[in-house]
């Protein structure tokens, strides 16, 4: 989607924005969506198998749902984890039910509840990681509904995900209206991996800042067109200097290849925010990505890393930090689509037919992708 200037972030449009309370909509749109639906998808009826069709028979929408045609689904390395049962991800003698996957949907509003006033019929909306959480905690009332005890995962704990012809949740609030300038293809990564990068960036730095992203896969590749368009200087770290070219084109000022020592030595104090992006379970030496710190400088974790260990009285002298992030809430989530209309930014992606889902499982699991799949019902 291309390199972007810095600009000052502002808050999203008005049309853009949810509303929290729900009303009534005429009485003929009411008596025509609360049907059943007969759904179309992929589930996994075991840890590890391969997904196949399955149908299964929705129950009519509760008050305040939403149905949406899946027109495109991103393919998100969390979606493999539910699949495989990685890491206590998915149970499936817990919730017996075959696991449909699929937590990065973009279609058409087909059928709303009769007390959602934030969607209409027609119009394209998407759904991300989180479909529900309970709007009253202290966690709520922040616009952190990721962290509610309450909340819902789209495709966790027996809910139906969007490897599917249709997808139905129970809070239209979770369902975000799409901005026409946005490529819905590009933008349906957004929804997961895109969030999950946005977040700790837009909380925590600020235009100037010197910003390094480590890891340049999917989740590495969002985030350096948005910590440009952000206005930072951004620092692109990867093990292999093959992709330097790659992530300059991307939104990166600078490159250094972390296994090179003397470019570490020569990039060394000259970050202020390190996010790091990778998902691995390979133990990672993430001591030596300290260095590169300023003094108050921010360690932040959003990809799913083995543990790691620190030393702390040498981090107490340069006062470094270690923190994490997790997806967002609803107010970064329109934030971020908002910002990504007004910047034409969007995921770098490969589309495959929604009926290829076993083979582009099989090729994330062989790093046979540059960064995101994109299932498409089209």
């Amino acid at each position: 989607m291309g390199r972007h200037a810095g600009a000052s972030f502002v808050p999203p449009f008005e049309a853009f924005r949810q509303r929290d309370d729900f009303s009534s909509p005429p009485l003929s749109i009411v008596r025509q969506i609360m049907a059943a639906r007969t759904i179309t998808a992929w589930a996994a009826k075991s840890a590890g198998a391969k997904l196949e069709p399955i149908t299964f028979e929705a129950p009519p929408l509760g008050t305040n749902g939403v149905e949406i045609r899946v027109d495109y689904c991103g393919l998100c390395g969390s979606d493999v984890h539910l699949i495989n049962a990685d890491g206590g991800y998915s149970d499936f003698t817990a919730y017996p039910e075959p696991q449909i996957c699929g937590h990065e949907v973009i279609g058409e509003v087909t059928a709303v509840g009769a007390g959602v006033t934030n969607l209409k019929l027609g119009q394209r909306a998407g759904i991300g990681w989180q479909n529900a959480a309970c709007h009253n905690c202290e966690w709520c009332a922040r616009g952190d509904e990721q962290l509610c005890s309450s909340v819902k995962c789209t495709c966790c704990e027996g809910n139906k995900g969007g490897f599917a012809d249709y997808i139905r949740i129970e809070d239209s609030r979770f369902a975000f209206p799409i901005p026409e300038a946005c490529d819905a293809a590009a933008t349906a990564p957004l929804l997961c991996g895109g969030q999950t990068v946005w977040t700790p960036l837009r909380q925590q730095t600020k235009a100037g800042d010197r910003v390094g992203i480590l890891g340049l896969g999917g989740l590495g590749n969002m985030a350096l067109k948005f910590a440009r368009a952000l206005g930072c200087e951004v620092t692109a770290l990867s093990s292999s200097a093959s992709k330097a070219d790659e992530a300059l084109a991307n939104g990166a000022h600078k490159f250094v290849a972390h296994a090179d020592p003397a470019a570490m030595a020569a990039a060394a104090a000259s970050l202020d925010f390190i996010l790091v992006t990778l998902a691995t379970q390979e133990a990672v030496d993430f001591s030596k990505f300290f260095s590169l710190l300023r003094p108050r400088g921010t360690l932040c974790f959003v990809g799913m890393c083995p543990p790691i260990t620190a030393d702390v009285f040498a981090m107490g002298f340069t006062m470094h930090n270690i923190t994490t992030s997790n997806t967002g809430g609803r107010k970064e989530m329109l934030e971020m689509l908002e910002f990504c209309a007004r910047h034409k930014i969007g995921a770098s992606i490969v589309e495959r037919p929604m009926k290829e889902v076993n083979e582009a499982i099989a090729d994330l699991h062989g790093k046979h992708v540059p960064y995101r799949f994109v299932l498409t019902n089209k």
